[in-house]
């Protein structure tokens, strides 16, 4: 194995054991080694930009879940908040029309929305239109891929740079005995083939799923509805996502009960058109 490259003195070949993979979701060293990939749809676009002055309920990160529209506002160092919109992709043409006009307008008519009109916007909007989601099988026979090479979520949840890290160590600690000449390779790259697909295969077919912006299923409705009523319920709404906690976590038996309780107990009060979390980071 190994790795071929062009410089301006000609091809040059670098002979190694393993090949890591750490250059994004178009992978030219998955492609190389034909690695296949599995892409799923993205029904929803996103662009973002940074405001200076622009104060936020309670003074904390804030998430809208508009079913199927979503946006966010983060804040960052030195008085600047991030806001980002994610809209259905039916929107798409007016954007394209009038790409700040549209922004700006969309962020105006959220519940409770930031004022953004006395904000200053310091950096120009930027985002895609286009994002797909990708996973590919993490090794190959003297590949391993890593982060967005390896699976590429929906920029909705914002843990790629999370999973990038984390599938980084898995691998370091998988592969260490066989790169200190005291394990089989092939043994260790299976190792982190199982222990990415077992962490992270179920948070990929859920934001799968909900990237195609269909309407929140009950469950869904349940347990954001929850989260948006009660603390408790959304910090453990926060730890989902995050990708702290499992799906089957965020779902446990005791999880479900507590939300339908909170959401018994606001049963006769006015169900707000939207849903708006607050959390403290991602």
């Amino acid at each position: 194995m190994g790795v071929r490259a062009s410089t301006p003195q000609g091809e040059r070949e670098i002979r190694a054991r393993l090949v890591v993979g750490a250059d994004g979701k178009d992978s030219a060293v998955a492609k190389f080694a034909e690695v296949p990939v599995q892409q799923y749809e993205n029904a929803r676009f996103g662009y973002l930009a940074h405001f200076r002055n622009l104060p936020l309920h309670g003074g904390i990160g804030q998430t809208w879940f508009l079913e199927p529209d979503m946006a966010y506002a983060f804040p960052n160092d030195d008085g600047v908040t991030v806001m980002a919109v994610l809209p259905d992709k039916k929107r798409l043409p007016a954007f394209r029309e009038d790409l700040e006009g549209s922004f700006l307008s969309f962020i105006r008519a959220l519940p409770e929305a930031p004022p953004i009109d006395s904000a200053e916007r310091v950096t120009k909007i930027i985002g895609a239109v286009n994002y797909p989601l990708h996973s590919r099988k993490p090794t190959a026979p003297g590949v391993a891929l890593i982060g967005d090479a390896a699976l590429t979520g929906d920029p909705l949840w914002g843990v790629g740079c999370g999973w990038a890290l984390q599938s980084a160590q898995w691998l370091a600690e998988a592969v260490a005995p066989a790169a200190t000449g005291r394990g089989d390779l092939d043994r260790s790259l299976t190792v982190y083939e199982r222990r990415h697909r077992r962490r992270l295969r179920g948070y990929q077919y859920l934001a799968a799923d909900f990237a195609t912006a269909r309407p929140f299923n009950p469950l869904e409705r349940l347990m954001f509805s929850a989260a948006a009523r009660d603390e408790s319920a959304a910090r453990h709404m926060h730890l989902f996502a995050s990708r702290l906690i499992s799906p089957l976590r965020f779902l446990n038996p005791m999880a479900v009960a507590k939300a339908s309780v909170v959401n018994i107990k606001h049963r006769g009060a006015a169900v707000p058109p939207a849903t708006r979390l607050s959390r403290t980071g991602s």
